[in-house]
């Protein structure tokens, strides 16, 4: 169940805890998340996440977050991950001055009860990130809890974080990206009307506005996607980037090109799932230049697609 204060929880002292923004929700995350639920299943206990909204650093921080997913599927995933409870705690100033001990000790145990606290390896909470997990440990002596500590994960090597997986989305790579994440990263918004170029060069897209504006925009360039809509999944390739052949628009635009597809779909809601990245945004000097590299990236999709399926099996 969602709640949005930590009063509409209701106390139980078998109460495990996890807290934590968990932009993204990717392995780790779920490796957490999973560790609170088997924990809870095993002694009988509820068990609870502590999430935040907006990101703490929209607060904190002096830039925009661009975010990895939306509230709503944040919010989703941990529902279907099997937690009992969700608190979407608004983060502001006040409770950015709020300390680790009072955190911890005012609004979690004695508001909600705790039994266990779940952490990941580098996770820190309370005014000015006081609230470690040795701290968490000291207290959890004195208060009567458990404090679990989650190591962190590596995917080739890499620390799989919110911040390595913007990195590797900005570099394109999102392939790898995917695998930290346990799924595509996706973009979703409302199809909304072009100036139907696409079509006239026979190749017609569906321009994309996005549902969070705060999404984060992967590097310019095409992809293979897959493609949910109104319940059916499709491939296509999406272009991301600033349209510089026609237009060079100072606003980045997200349009797809669905394979097999001819409906009309204004309006609609969408998702697309970049699978991999086939090359830069260019810009072509003819129409008929930039219809030659369409044909190119098909063929390239066809490709990879033959490849993926056959590896598979």
């Amino acid at each position: 169940m969602i709640h949005y204060s930590l009063e509409e929880i209701g106390r139980e002292p078998k109460s495990v805890v996890t807290v934590g923004t968990f932009d993204g929700m990717h392995v780790a995350h779920r490796r957490i998340v999973n560790t609170l639920v088997e924990k809870t299943r095993a002694t009988g206990g509820r068990s609870v996440v502590i999430t935040f909204k907006p990101h703490p650093q929209e607060i904190l921080g002096s830039q925009n977050v661009e975010l990895l997913m939306t509230e709503e599927e944040r919010v989703s995933l941990m529902e279907n991950s099997g937690v009992d409870e969700i608190c979407l705690l608004r983060f502001d100033r006040d409770l950015s001055l709020v300390t680790a001990e009072d955190f911890l000790v005012k609004m979690v145990c004695e508001r909600i009860g705790l039994q266990e606290l779940v952490l990941g390896y580098n996770h820190t909470f309370g005014n000015k990130a006081q609230g470690t997990v040795e701290f968490a440990r000291k207290v959890g002596e004195r208060m009567g809890f458990k404090v679990d500590f989650l190591d962190k994960v590596l995917i080739d090597g890499i620390i799989v974080s919110s911040s390595n997986i913007r990195r590797l989305l900005k570099e394109g790579d999102v392939a790898r990206a995917g695998m930290m994440l346990g799924r595509p990263y996706a973009l979703e918004g409302f199809v909304i009307r072009g100036n139907g170029r696409g079509r006239l060069l026979g190749f017609p897209t569906a321009n994309l506005k996005l549902i969070d504006e705060r999404l984060l925009m992967p590097a310019f360039g095409v992809y293979i996607a897959e493609v949910a809509l109104e319940g059916g999944k499709f491939v296509g390739l999406a272009s991301i980037g600033v349209r510089p052949t026609f237009e060079d628009s100072t606003v980045p635009m997200v349009e797809i090109w669905i394979s097999d597809f001819d409906a009309e779909i204004y309006g609609k809601r969408i998702r697309i799932s970049l699978i991999q990245r086939l090359r830069d945004e260019m810009k072509f000097d003819s129409s008929e230049e930039l219809i030659a590299q369409m044909d190119e990236d098909k063929k390239l999709m066809s490709e990879y697609l033959v490849r993926t399926v056959n590896k598979k099996r």
